[in-house]
């Protein structure tokens, strides 16, 4: 066993990890810029279509002014089987990505985004049940 062989093997993962977890910020703030290039359209597209040809206020709110305002309702259900559709397509397990959020240390973006959204609001025993 060369003692230079096992530094440069740990030398090579750490480099390996660090790179990886600069792949991860990148992706992160990529599909930050993206929410808020999105975000702002919306919010200048809302705020030009309330305004009258003179730039007065309307007084009657369109529905387009009301975009923030939708609200969805769903059964536990629907919210189960939500949750195990997002799960199936990232290809991951409730528990994995818990594990991940535990560690902070998410495999993508998509899984941070669908920790966020789903975190902590799910019954595990249910997602297996109904699978």
């Amino acid at each position: 066993m060369n003692v230079d062989s096992v530094i440069a093997e740990k030398i090579a993962a750490a480099r390996a990890r660090a790179e990886a977890a600069k792949r991860r910020r990148a992706a992160f703030t990529a599909a930050r810029q993206r929410g808020l290039a999105h975000r702002h359209a919306a919010k200048l597209r809302n705020q030009d279509s309330a305004h009258t040809a003179d730039g007065s206020a309307e007084d009657n709110p369109s529905p387009a002014n009301d975009i923030d305002d939708v609200v969805t309702e769903v059964t536990e259900a629907e919210w189960h089987d939500g949750a195990r559709a997002a799960l199936a397509q990232l290809g991951l397990t409730y528990a994995e990505l818990e594990d991940q959020a535990r560690r902070r240390d998410f495999t993508s973006a998509q899984a941070h985004s669908l920790w966020t959204s789903i975190g902590n609001t799910v019954n595990p025993e249910l997602l297996e049940e109904n699978s």
